[in-house]
């Protein structure tokens, strides 16, 4: 243990000594210091290889800009907000940009988008820095075989939304899915297959969508008496909901259901429900901050491969919940706290009651606390089958097992500290393929 510590610790001598915690006036540092934060999705390696002229710092406590990206889902697409917050000199020049992203965008096509709006937003901060002397801007409009070149805006013939007229698809998008995976050892091998298409519709008015999956997994075991045990799990889902915005705070929608699980000892299960939603915030904020509370009431048709614990083959029940949804995005990191309640009409003991919360924080430079939890009251588990699970059914995890109460949760605290620059990309052996760091 010591040879291999004293050898690491003589390689990182080579380097020369740690950087001092405090910034000082060198050539290079006079640019703009730059904190992006955005969890994924944004390519930061690509980021910092393309914006150049700006010091990608480490923490936001270090940065003179904060730029929080938020991100929302919506039918067709993937909308990017981006919120420029000034720190420090630029304390309150503060701006809003937006970034939609198709489904179809290539993650080249994404990622350079993103790339656009970053430099875009960053333009009135750079104009403050020595760097504005090669500070260039060209405007493309589709001529020259689009050569970029000085021209004006024109909003005539720049129109940044699309009309249905102009859509040969009328705002719907398609999406077909397969995939299977092989493993195979002496004496244990699997199988999965899995297959999905959907189709959505989202407009400000209506969101739509529907949709089939399937998955077949199959695990065969030898063990040492030369006995051998197979696994079968398949399972089936179909779906289709409407959803109406009435207004900027109100949705309601209406939504049906099928599934087939050998997991959940369900043979055939059909589902319609109905619901209404109020906002406290506008949906337009949902991607930075929402407060959600929600009612739902709907019918349950259930056919079993195997009697339940009730002695039943197949059952209809009614039932009716309501949630609670908070969550929010701010520059020292971002809270989520979830709370359901439902249970069976004309039967409260057959009922569910479900809180989840996660917090991450950033306390100071370079230190963060993440914390998340979640608990489960669970008293509606009528499917499970009256002979219940054997050893290696539970060992393979192929049944629901009988639970009132379900945990979980967990705690990480990071800490990261030196240099507050982030501005060198060096991908070098960083590829753990090759088993360069790896023991086994």
């Amino acid at each position: 243990m010591f040879f291999p510590a004293l050898a690491l610790f003589a390689l990182a001598s080579l380097t020369g000594p740690p950087a001092a915690p405090a910034l000082e006036t060198t050539e290079g540092t006079e640019a703009l210091r730059l904190f992006l934060d955005c969890d994924w999705g944004c390519d930061f390696t690509f980021q910092r290889s393309q914006i150049t002229y700006v010091n990608w710092v480490r923490d936001r406590q270090d940065a003179e800009v904060h730029v929080l990206v938020t991100i929302q889902s919506g039918g067709n697409s993937r909308e990017y907000t981006f919120n420029f917050i000034g720190l420090e000199r630029f304390d309150g020049v503060d701006q809003r940009l937006v970034h939609a992203s198709s489904f179809t965008d290539t993650d080249d096509e994404r990622r350079r988008g993103i790339q656009r709006i970053l430099e875009l937003g960053l333009v009135r901060y750079v104009l403050e820095t020595p760097q504005a002397e090669g500070l260039v801007v060209d405007f493309e409009n589709g001529d020259d075989q689009g050569e970029p070149h000085r021209d004006h805006f024109h909003p005539e013939r720049n129109t940044a939304v699309a009309d249905p007229e102009d859509d040969p698809w009328n705002y719907w998008v398609y999406r077909l899915r397969l995939n299977t995976d092989f493993r195979s050892e002496d004496r244990r091998d699997s199988q999965s297959y899995q297959a999905s298409a959907s189709a959505g519709r989202t407009t400000d008015l209506w969101r739509m969508g529907m949709g089939v999956f399937y998955s077949y997994r199959e695990s065969n075991f030898e063990f040492e008496d030369g006995s051998t045990f197979k696994n079968v799990s398949r399972s089936t889902n179909y779906f289709g909901q409407v959803i109406r915005t009435l207004a900027p705070h109100w949705g309601v929608g209406v939504g049906a259901s099928s599934r087939e699980s050998t997991f959940l000892n369900l043979e055939n299960s059909y589902r319609a429900a109905a619901a209404i939603e109020y906002n406290f915030f506008p949906y337009s904020e949902s991607s930075e901050r929402e407060f959600t509370f929600a009612y739902f009431i709907g019918g349950t048709s259930l056919d079993y491969e195997e009697i339940t614990v009730f002695d039943k083959l197949e059952e209809t029940f009614t039932d009716q919940g309501a949630y609670i949804a908070f969550g929010m995005e701010r520059p020292w990191g971002e809270a989520h706290l979830d709370l359901q309640y439902s249970h069976f009409i004309g039967d409260f003991h057959h009922s569910r009651i479900e809180f989840s919360t996660d917090v991450e924080y950033h306390i100071v430079r370079g230190l963060s606390f993440d914390v998340y939890a979640g608990i489960s009251r669970i008293r509606d588990q009528i499917y499970l089958p009256k002979g219940g699970a054997t050893d290696a059914e539970v060992l393979v995890a192929r049944r629901q097992l009988e639970t009132d109460l379900s945990f979980r949760g967990g705690i990480q605290l990071r800490y990261t500290f030196g240099s507050i620059y982030n501005n060198v990309v060096n991908s070098r052996l960083s590829s753990e393929s090759g088993g360069f760091s790896r023991i086994f």
